[in-house]
């Protein structure tokens, strides 16, 4: 058995771009838990040959291919990181998963529940490992911030507020303004809103939802959405695809009954403070615990880790970004998109 993962990267874009980092990090040795030769880096596909074969230069990859066919009938080729954009993700997942390569597919893995169904239903009918490439379920700040609130220092959470909001002018062939390609700043931007909130609500099921859209062109270009679980947490969100941070940051606060944690730009968050009230009121407030913890690399890193080491041990599905997990974000994301009568060509 092999004591290491011939990785291949789908769709060397903008973020694969930033995976290639995380990957040559741990093969240098940034990542202290995990040996740099449990990864090989080895091919690259695009539609174009020589993008592959640019970016394969560029990030020390030994082999490029001008089709996503070839590398999926490269039998050394262990696992795929897929990181075109989001309505090709299907026909993507499922290439690699029929022809036996381990997949890790950037998020929102499916575009639908329908499609993620697919998908994970392929992973275990083939035994391989499958998972939503959700970062900021590996995020170090964010596991400071859980041990924060596990051990009561603000109390009982009831709310949790973030914006994630970035100014793209419209632009009709930008993928982001385009139905076809399944644009909108829910599945862009309003998935890391979500998901942050559920993991901090510990996944409790979804009860009641309400919200309020803006549409562009069939896309939905700014949202503010309040979901509260069954725990009785109430998370508030905004995003935006055309309006500026004010801050410049993408921030979150988590307000509970002793105190409350700020978290700069949360979904890829490096700093947190943690205060308590001083008065009843919650007027006055100290500031107890500063948490910092810069990545290693750039943040990618981390999921890169997790999903070579469950690959090398055989197992198949992530105990930290479940199935089950997946379900439920893309469940919310579809409700939401119900409400708004947003729908995609092919749905």
């Amino acid at each position: 058995m092999k004591n290491y993962v011939n990785w291949a990267i789908l769709a060397p874009g903008r973020i694969a771009n930033a995976m290639a980092t995380a990957m040559n990090g741990i093969k240098n040795g940034k990542l202290p838990n995990i040996s740099g030769d449990k990864i090989r880096l080895y091919a690259v596909a695009s539609r174009n040959l020589e993008r592959a074969k640019e970016f394969a230069d560029k990030w020390h990859f030994e082999k490029a291919y001008g089709s996503y066919e070839e590398l999926y009938n490269d039998p050394e080729v262990d696992a795929v990181y897929i990181a075109n954009p989001h309505a090709f993700h299907l026909d993507s997942v499922l290439g690699c998963l029929k022809s036996g390569k381990h997949v890790l597919c950037e998020k929102p893995a499916g575009c639908s529940r329908d499609q993620l169904n697919k998908m994970t239903s392929l992973a275990r009918e083939k035994n391989l490992f499958f998972m939503e490439a959700m970062w900021t379920a590996f995020n170090p700040c964010i596991r400071e911030i859980k041990k924060e609130i596990s051990a009561g220092t603000i109390g009982n959470i009831i709310n949790i507020d973030s914006r994630f909001c970035n100014r793209n002018p419209y632009d009709p062939n930008d993928r982001n303004y385009d139905p076809r390609q399944a644009g909108g700043a829910l599945l862009d931007l309003g998935i890391y809103n979500i998901y942050f909130a559920m993991m901090l609500a510990d996944f409790s099921p979804i009860t009641a939802e309400s919200s309020a859209v803006r549409m562009l062109k069939g896309v939905d270009a700014w949202n503010s959405v309040n979901l509260t679980f069954e725990n009785g947490i109430v998370t508030s969100f905004q995003d935006a695809m055309d309006v500026p941070s004010t801050t410049g940051t993408h921030d979150a606060v988590i307000y509970g009954t002793k105190g409350f944690i700020t978290v700069e730009n949360f979904f890829m968050a490096t700093k947190a403070d943690v205060h308590v009230y001083k008065n009843i009121w919650g007027s006055e407030n100290e500031v107890i615990r500063e948490i910092r913890e810069p990545f290693a690399v750039n943040g990618y890193e981390y999921e890169c880790a997790h999903a070579t080491e469950f690959i090398l041990t055989g197992r198949t599905e992530s105990d930290v970004h479940t199935f089950k997990k997946s379900e439920d974000l893309i469940d919310t994301m579809d409700a939401l998109r119900r409400d708004w009568g947003m729908k995609y060509p092919w749905e």
